[in-house]
């Protein structure tokens, strides 16, 4: 009896609804960050963390050109999140990296790795010239953003390289 509640209790039970973020801007967005990338996903390495209850993924990017900071050739970033070993986590806004990918990433330091700023508000995959964040714009909560600047959505990599260099 008690089983038979308990799973009509879990079949009840929706699916969890998506990370909602607070609208940003792409000038806010790059101010928070210690440096913002453009480049290939090399590799993603799921692994457990550090007591093994938790799975991350180890990133690395060959930089093609950095917009901000000076990062060198080459980042090695860490994610939450993905499958290992019969273990896997899925943590809700946190972006997702395949090897080959073109991507535009906000970066800021942690220890000796890079982590992404905003989870998918700071990942972007590049798709014929046009950059495309990780979050769906229903996704965002609305607010009011500083005058002449662009919440974070699909733009021409073009435009979001000049706003990410001009923002002060």
């Amino acid at each position: 009896m008690r089983r038979a509640f308990a799973a009509a209790l879990l079949l009840a039970a929706g699916p969890a609804g998506a990370a909602l973020f607070a609208a940003t801007s792409v000038e806010e967005t790059a101010r928070s960050s210690d440096a913002v990338v453009r480049g290939t996903v090399r590799s993603a390495h799921p692994r457990l963390a550090a007591g093994g209850r938790r799975v991350v993924t180890e990133v690395e990017i060959a930089v093609a050109s950095a917009w901000k900071g000076a990062p060198g050739a080459t980042v090695r970033l860490v994610v939450p999140g993905g499958a290992t070993g019969g273990l896997a986590m899925a943590v809700d806004g946190a972006p997702a990296f395949e090897p080959g990918e073109e991507v535009v990433v906000f970066l800021g330091r942690a220890g000796e790795a890079w982590q992404v700023m905003g989870l998918a508000l700071g990942k972007y995959r590049v798709v014929d010239g046009e950059a495309r964040p990780g979050v769906h714009p229903d996704d965002l909560a609305s607010r009011a953003l500083p005058a002449g600047e662009r919440v974070v959505g699909p733009m021409a990599v073009d435009e979001l390289e000049r706003r990410v260099r001009a923002a002060r």
